[in-house]
């Protein structure tokens, strides 16, 4: 008989200002490499896109041991009226494939699950997978670990609804991979999550793709992610020593990146590309990296809508906060004509953000860089194309 061996992990986390305490659940020794593996249609789950399977799957997480399992979701539609809840350690849910993964990859017709894709489709429930709120074990913070969420695709169905994945309990080590969302509010939720790493996915023909909040150690990572016209691609809230690289953000969101109260991050290697100012912004964050990134204001078919209704001083980059560098990026800007000396990069708040190596192609606007007094530029643009509050002596300028 194996050994029960029973794991009391406290981690003393400074997340707001405040220290948590964690417990997870027993777990047999071992049994992490070697779970097992239930496939949903043996358990009474349809693929015809009609027959609700939420009950179905929650019966299988039900019966699993501590030591988790894997859901095998196989090709199919599956539909749900009520979200897959997920309120034990080490589980698994694995499709075979995404299948296709936009709304502009019409399949032929009559064809059933294209591409032998494995679909999550929402009906009346709100998300499709759910870790909910639990609550203390013996006076701990309980969480979850383990948890993987992989190839499949999950849709709001014919209309852009509900949240995709929302993780609401504190997790630990949740990988979500080769994940499709489409038709959806926002397609991840996450809040409380510790060293998460979501890569190789397709947000996108989503309100909004992914909101974090509350986490540390953190990773996005080799993703394409694309927002509706009022959403925000990706959003992150009280984030520290997070990552986000290689990602490609289409244009159509309000804001492919906002930061807000997020410290030491690594933005790096992405292309962003935007119809409005504000592309990105880090809000009140600190000693952030954002290095390495190509980044194109692109002119959007309304072009009154470029502002998004801010004014002239917005920017395309907009900094607050303290100690950021930005460093060796590429910024195209293509300005409405109607506008007049629109800022590429307004450092709004906060005290010694520096630009340094930035290449800035920006030919109708004057004012590429409205910045304050303790900013630091260093070879970026010709000296005329600096606009500075207060007195110019005290800002730094090297080109």
């Amino acid at each position: 008989m194996k050994s029960i061996t029973k794991i009391l992990l406290l981690l003393f986390i400074a997340i707001s200002g405040c220290k948590k305490t964690y417990i997870t659940q027993e777990v047999v020794e071992g049994s992490k490499t070697a779970s097992a593996e239930y496939l949903i249609t043996d358990y009474g789950a349809k693929d015809d896109g009609k027959t609700d399977c939420a009950a179905a799957i929650n019966s299988i997480i039900a019966s699993m041991p501590a030591s988790g399992g894997t859901i095998v979701i196989p090709a199919g539609d599956f539909l749900l009226n009520a979200p897959i809840i997920i309120n034990k350690n080490f589980v698994t849910i694995r499709g075979l494939n995404a299948g296709l993964r936009s709304n502009v990859d019409v399949p032929p017709a009559n064809v059933q699950n294209p591409g032998g894709g494995s679909k999550l489709l929402l009906g009346s429930s709100n998300f499709a997978i759910s870790v909910p709120t639990l609550p203390d074990v013996n006076g701990l913070k309980n969480r979850i670990s383990g948890l993987i969420i992989k190839n499949l695709l999950i849709s709001g169905g014919t209309s852009t609804r509900g949240t995709g994945i929302n993780i609401q309990q504190d997790a630990d080590g949740t990988r979500i991979e080769d994940v499709v969302g489409i038709n959806l509010n926002t397609g991840i939720i996450v809040n409380a999550a510790d060293a998460m790493i979501i890569r190789n996915c397709w947000v996108s023909e989503c309100k909004n793709s992914i909101e974090m909040t509350n986490g540390i150690q953190n990773m996005i990572s080799n993703c394409q992610l694309g927002a509706q016209p009022g959403g925000i691609t990706v959003k992150l809230t009280n984030q520290e020593n997070f990552i986000f690289s290689n990602n490609h953000v289409y244009p159509d969101g309000d804001v492919n990146l906002q930061l807000n109260n997020s410290d030491y991050g690594n933005i790096t290697g992405n292309n962003f590309q935007s119809y409005y100012v504000g592309l990105l912004e880090l809000n009140e964050s600190s000693n952030n990296l954002v290095s390495g990134n190509v980044t194109w204001l692109r002119l959007p078919g309304d072009r009154s809508r470029q502002l998004r209704g801010k004014d002239n001083d917005y920017g395309v980059f907009r900094i607050s906060g303290n100690y950021n560098l930005i460093t060796n990026n590429t910024i195209t800007a293509d300005w409405a004509d109607a506008l007049a000396k629109p800022v590429t990069i307004r450092s709004a708040g906060g005290t010694s953000n520096r630009y340094d190596g930035i290449k800035i192609t920006d030919i109708t606007s004057p004012r590429v860089f409205f910045v304050n007094e303790s900013s630091e530029i260093f070879n970026c643009v010709p000296a005329a194309n600096v606009f500075v509050d207060g007195n110019v002596a005290n800002v730094y300028i090297k080109f």
